[in-house]
């Protein structure tokens, strides 16, 4: 790898296949770093050149004031899928300095050691400032007194609404009925069903991570009843909850007998007018057409009430790193009150300081101080993060297998789910050690 201050940042990983994951094999200290500058590599998830800029110049920055302790920084976007190959590069030791992490992984990144614990780092520094980081946004990252991830992205989720063809099609505006609260899952549904019928070609409700394609994209639907994969301490499924049946079964019949969200196989464009709606991150209306009439609303209320949920990029440093501390040095400064500014136009930053219309407005221009105060800087206090588990790797893609049956007509949904949880529990169990 040619190693520069802007350095070979696309350099990509071998994408081998990784075995079922002992991540606990992953843990460990670094060696000592040896005298004189070092050089950095950051795993991370994005290719998007305006992102890996800002990273250049934050980085370039950084050796300008440390480059007896930092000679480069290397941003390494990872080709193939990104978590078996960041875990295939650490357990064969090609080990990164420092790691992007969805929040998916958190906690068997954290509970096995593959995170170094920067909390003193981040408390010891004034330029850091952790007071201003709203402390929900770090129990997933933390272990006790630990802090093992700092999460730059904290991002809600939120429903898309195309005003226009609802509007067209002689329904309520969702937006008022928020204002009423009567925003509600079967008002969505009335909504989207009765607006993709009023105009032939355009699609119902699109979840933007399809939950045939990922599980745990129906997060935002099942929090409004009030369900989980599983229990608080993680070693008791709960696919066959009560409140997971019922949740599910509205969305099958929703989708297959009210045609209120897409089917498995249908693609339908929310940002070129193709849907009613679209559940998503506030990073989609950066593809929004610009003559489209939309809003940006937070999830509707179910059974339970209304549930906001986030997803989350965190960034750590390796336990592993031949360089721990000078990546957790870096990491502090990277992520710190200054440079978490610039990365906010981009990322929805977990600090009080820059949750403000202000500052989001940088990241999603087209969203009104309405709609940015309302579905991002109100739900993210309160807000639940999607799933994670301890092994997290293991029991995702079995899930995914049994409940590919959930995709049909006529599927047994209680059946579907309850076979979800003979297929994970034996490993829930012995995760608990």
């Amino acid at each position: 790898m040619n190693k520069s201050p802007r350095g070979m940042r696309r350099a990509a990983a071998a994408a081998i296949a990784c075995a079922a994951l002992t991540m606990s094999a992953c843990a460990g200290t670094g060696e000592p770093a040896a005298n004189g500058p070092v050089d950095l590599v950051m795993a991370v998830w994005t290719t998007n050149d305006k992102h890996l800029a800002v990273f250049d110049e934050i980085a370039d920055a950084y050796i300008a004031e440390h480059g007896d302790e930092v000679s480069s920084i290397t941003f390494q976007p990872l080709a193939g899928t990104y978590l078996t190959t960041l875990t295939t590069q650490i357990a064969g030791g090609s080990t990164p300095d420092l790691a992007w992490v969805a929040e998916a992984n958190a906690t068997e990144f954290v509970e096995n050691g593959v995170l170094l614990d920067v909390a003193d780092y981040f408390k010891n520094s004034e330029d850091f400032d952790i007071a201003d980081v709203v402390p929900s946004s770090l129990e997933l990252w933390s272990n006790g007194d630990g802090i093992y991830a700092y999460p730059f992205s904290t991002s809600p989720f939120g429903v898309f609404v195309n005003r226009d063809l609802v509007a067209a099609a002689g329904q309520p505006q969702p937006a008022d009925l928020l204002a009423e609260g009567k925003w509600t899952w079967d008002a969505a549904a009335e909504i989207a069903a009765a607006t993709a019928a009023a105009t032939p070609g355009t699609g119902p409700i699109v979840i933007g991570t399809a939950p045939d394609k990922q599980w745990d994209g129906l997060t935002t639907v099942w929090a409004g009843w009030g369900a989980a994969p599983w229990d608080a301490a993680g070693t008791t499924c709960t696919f066959d909850s009560t409140e997971m049946t019922d949740a599910v079964s509205w969305y099958h019949d929703q989708m297959y007998s009210a045609s209120a969200f897409a089917k498995p196989g249908e693609t339908f464009s929310f940002g070129s007018g193709g849907s009613a709606m679209l559940i998503a991150q506030m990073s989609s209306s950066g593809g929004i057409d610009e003559s489209m009439n939309w809003d940006f609303l937070p999830l509707p209320a179910g059974p339970a009430g209304q549930t906001d949920v986030v997803g989350q990029a965190a960034i750590g440093v390796i336990a592993k790193s031949a360089h721990p501390e000078a990546a957790a040095n870096f990491l502090t400064y990277f992520t710190g009150a200054q440079n978490a500014a610039k990365l906010a136009q981009f990322f929805p930053a977990p600090r009080t300081s820059l949750l403000t219309v202000e500052t989001l407005q940088q990241a999603a221009p087209a969203l009104s101080p309405e709609q940015i105060q309302q579905t991002v800087i109100d739900a993210i206090p309160d807000a639940i993060t999607k799933s994670n588990s301890i092994i997290y790797s293991q029991v995702s893609p079995v899930i995914q297998t049994t409940a590919d049956a959930l995709w049909t007509p006529d599927a047994d949904v209680a059946q579907v789910l309850s076979d979800v949880c003979t297929a994970i529990q034996p490993a829930l169990e012995t995760s608990a050690g």
